[in-house]
Order: structure tokens, then sequence, then C-alpha cells
């Protein structure tokens, strides 16, 4: 679980809203992806997944896809995020 009024969580639905032009949804997912507990406990930092699929993308189905389209503005928000961090860096 991670706060959703950290930081890292608001900068990265800035970052999402950049990217897709549309206020992002919160879910809960992700949590059985077991590397996600590792890297927060070996780096001592939380880790952001950002979703860029949608529902009907099919995920780990005979039929998944993924569109060109959102991995274009996933690209554009995963560069927002990576502004916005570094700016809270300087």
């Amino acid at each position: 679980m991670m706060d959703v009024d950290s930081e890292l969580m608001r900068a990265g639905l800035r970052a999402l809203e950049a990217g897709f032009g549309v206020e992002p949804e919160l879910i809960r997912c992700g949590g059985s992806i077991p590397v996600v507990s590792v890297l927060e406990r070996e780096l001592g930092a939380p880790v952001l997944l950002m979703g860029l699929g949608l529902d009907s993308d099919g995920a780990h189905s005979p039929n998944e896809r993924f569109a060109v389209e959102h991995m274009v503005k996933g690209a554009k928000a995963s560069a927002a995020l990576l502004m916005q961090l570094g700016e809270s860096q300087a």
C-alpha cells in the first residue's frame, strides 16, 4: 500500500495527467509483483507503479495487446515524472 497523499504519488498523478491528458483514477493493483517489496527494502525508497494500459487490453491473456498510443503517452508521463522528481531534488 502506498500513501495516496505522498509527494511521490501526487507527482505520479500529475505526470499521468500530463501524459494522457485526463485525470488518472486510483485502483489497487500491483501488490502481487514480488520485486516491488524487494526494491523498497533494498533501496530504502518507495516504488511507484503507473499503469499505462486499459482493462480491455487483456493483460496476460491469449489476446493481450497494448496500444502504441498508450506507449507514447506513457513515455510522456514517465518523462513528466522524472522532470518533477528532478525539480524537487534541485
